[in-house]
Order: C-alpha cells, then structure tokens, then sequence
C-alpha cells in the first residue's frame, strides 16, 4: 500500500541480479571446472556473451530506474 510502484523496485532488483547471479558465475565457474585456456575461442566467446549481458543488463536496469522516477513524480503518499 505503501510502494504502489512496487513492480519497478522489483523489476530494478532482477534487472541488478541478472547478471552475476545467471552470466556471470555460471560462466566463471564452467571456465574453471573444464579449464578453458585462456584466448581461446570457447574462452574469447564465453567472455563476449557474459559482457553483452552485462549490457543488456545494465540497459534493463536503466530503464528500470527511469520507471522508478517517473513512478515517484506523480506519487503522493497518504493523499487518499
């Protein structure tokens, strides 16, 4: 009742969490385990799809902070 915009904290909590959490340490711990070599292309191509989620995620949370602003502006708490 209080955070009607609770969706958009929501939304900018995955949009953070995405990344390390599914991209990040999967990819870091599968390198590992399998002992990638470094500068190889599985090695090359595993490090380009954990940064183009990185983008995709730091665009997600962008644009989720953009949703929490304008939520904030035409909120008015205890107005009825």
């Amino acid at each position: 009742m209080l955070l009607p915009f609770f969706g958009n904290v929501v939304g900018l909590l995955g949009a953070v969490s995405f990344w390390p959490l599914t991209v990040y340490f999967p990819v870091e711990m599968y390198i590992a385990q399998r002992g990638v070599a470094r500068g190889s292309p599985r090695w090359v191509s595993l490090k380009t799809l954990s940064a183009c989620c990185l983008v995709v995620s730091i665009a997600a949370a962008a644009g989720s902070i953009a949703d929490v602003i304008d939520a904030l502006k035409v909120y008015r708490p205890f107005s009825g």
